[in-house]
């Protein structure tokens, strides 16, 4: 190793500090400097991921962090690269997930820089582009202002709600001789603030109107980002008798739980108490929708109580509006659901001892909602049956084939949950099986890269029900999965279309009285239609398909699965009913 040090082997030694295992890239020479510390001052830690497209990279991380708790970097080639990954960027902030986004740009200098490329690259305030979107941003002038920016960014992007950071490095910074050691934060300072917790007489008062509730029912979204927030509502929910919706955005409960009433809104219709756990999607669950003309009605009783426990405001942006319509709740408690939900508990437990007629009153809520619960789940395995031979495979008999082939296995499902098919059918009983459902289309494949990544130390069965239009978007990540051996189960849900939107150009044409007939145009993916196993296998994965028709794909699974616990990428092209 040379003897010499760089002003990027201090970036290196702060990456090292904090622990972050990767860093995915879409090389650049903006980060030339970065590139060659970390490859060879680094060892390869973290270990560089090469990916395709920027979009792809910051996914990548995207997911590691939705599925470990923890974050990985992305870096990203100066301005290009950073527009780029714009999109990737944004979904990062609206999911919560914790990206460390190390950019580039310059020389600053103009006298370092190159003719005309290094002008065209370079930008004033290039955080800019992302500020709307990223919890923190900022780049450091000399080198003495790269440690304390680095532990700034590290605490602002992990304390809830968490969210990615930006931080741009000067090119010629990263390229300059070290003439003296540059102290790094101290070993034993806290790398993180405490957790907030909620004030104890709301939570006293929230326990109150808890007790007194004839119907409470529970709308869990982002509880489930620790396993202890997973197990501390399932506690509070069996110790109030309380039936629980999860919105999924994380998996906050377990699927088969007697008390879950998940995709059924009828609990909200004679509800007389409503308690938000850490969501900001509280409208859908509680509204029906006429999706033609916009029109959305709430279906709780207009006298029922409300409470919310989370970050509220924390998150409102005056740039995006994913922090949704208000509601005027009642009592709202700004704290950690984390710790919220424990003390809720302990106080509602108070309550419930010292009251007979309560105790009953939690007993019989209960037996209702597992009775309706278990009634639910028989009709769905009812509708699984309908069409079971039937060519394209129908959503459910696709669902149940997988599930059949992974059940024994130590399972994870990626984002997408064919149309909340796996989760109907499938157990989730872990807080690991599912980081929580996908954003949109472009995002899926790329997270489930990086959720995949997450449980390579622990040697899961990682499912990934995959889109084929999300799939088009980013197609090369195929070969970054193969190239850096990441194991990981693609089975198709290849219904030949953008059919989420071909939906939309129905309902309009139903609204218009134009021909339906005519809606799939500029949505279908056909004529002619991709070839997912050939585009696998070129990329060096294991595939099969087109499966038509359910004959098969039993065999067909058994094969691929094999081939993932050896370490080898595997996909199914499996042919879809439209929904």
């Amino acid at each position: 190793m040379a003897a010499d040090r760089w002003a990027s082997d201090v970036i290196v030694d702060l990456l090292h500090a904090y622990d972050l295992p990767y860093a995915a890239i879409n090389p650049g020479a903006s980060f030339r400097g970065l590139h060659d510390s970390i490859v060879n001052y680094g060892g390869n830690v973290p270990e560089l991921l090469l990916c395709q497209h920027e979009e792809t990279a910051v996914q990548i991380a995207h997911g590691y962090a939705k599925a470990s708790g923890t974050p990985m970097a992305a870096i990203l080639h100066n301005l290009v690269g950073l527009l780029h990954a714009n999109m990737a960027i944004y979904y990062a902030s609206i999911d919560r997930a914790p990206v460390f986004i190390i950019g580039a740009t310059g020389p600053m200098d103009e006298t370092k820089r190159r003719p005309r490329i290094d002008w065209i690259h370079t930008a004033q305030s290039q955080g800019e582009q992302v500020r709307p979107y990223t919890k923190w941003d900022y780049q450091p002038h000399t080198i003495d202002g790269v440690p304390e920016s680095f532990a700034r960014a590290y605490a602002v992007m992990m304390t809830e709600p968490r969210g990615p950071i930006y931080i741009c490095y000067d090119a010629w910074l990263q390229e300059q001789r070290l003439d003296r050691d540059v102290p790094l934060p101290p070993a034993g300072a806290a790398k993180v603030p405490t957790r907030i917790a909620g004030d104890p007489t709301a939570l006293t008062d929230a326990a109150a109107l808890m007790a007194a509730a004839e119907r409470p029912v529970i709308i869990a979204e982002y509880v489930g980002r620790h396993a202890e927030g997973f197990h501390a509502l399932v506690a509070l929910a069996e110790t109030g008798g309380i039936p629980v919706y999860d919105v999924d955005s994380r998996l906050n409960f377990p699927s088969r739980h007697p008390l879950n009433v998940s995709y059924s809104k009828d609990v909200f219709r004679d509800a007389d108490l409503v308690l938000c756990l850490d969501a900001r999607d509280w409208e859908r669950p509680t509204t029906e929708l006429v999706s033609a003309t916009r029109e959305a009605k709430s279906i709780v009783p207009a006298g029922a109580k409300w409470i919310d426990i989370g970050f509220a405001d924390l998150e409102l942006s005056s740039w995006t509006l994913d922090y949704q319509r208000l509601h005027h709740a009642d009592l709202r408690i700004l704290a950690d659901t984390t710790l919220a939900i424990p003390a809720l508990t302990e106080l509602l437990k108070a309550r419930i001892a010292g009251d007979g007629t309560l105790r009953e009153r939690v007993k019989a809520r209960a037996a209702a909602t597992a009775e309706k619960s278990r009634a639910r789940r028989e009709t769905w395995a009812r509708d699984a049956k309908e069409d079971w031979d039937a060519s394209p495979i129908t959503l459910p008999r696709l669902a149940s084939e997988v599930w059949e082939a992974i059940k024994d296995e130590d399972w994870v499902l990626t984002a997408g949950t064919l149309e909340q098919w796996t989760r109907k059918l499938w157990n989730f009983d872990r807080p690991y099986r599912h980081p929580g459902r996908s954003l949109g289309t472009a995002t899926q494949f790329g997270i489930s890269i990086g959720v995949a990544l997450a449980h390579v130390p622990h040697k899961r069965l990682v499912v990934d029900m995959q889109p084929d239009g999300d799939l088009m978007f980013d197609a090369g990540a195929l070969w970054t999965v193969a190239k850096h051996r990441i194991p990981m189960l693609v089975v198709m849900y290849n219904n030949r279309a953008y059919y989420n939107d071909w939906e939309h150009q129905i309902r309009m044409a139903r609204l218009r009285g134009t021909p339906m007939e005519r809606a799939h145009i500029g949505m279908d993916l056909d004529g002619p239609a991709p070839d997912f196993a050939a585009m696998a296998k070129s990329m060096g994965w294991y595939a099969e398909g087109p499966f038509e028709s359910p004959d098969g794909l039993s065999g067909a699974l058994t094969r691929a699965i094999a081939k993932v616990k050896a370490g080898q990428p595997a996909l199914l092209d499996t042919v879809t009913q439209k929904r």
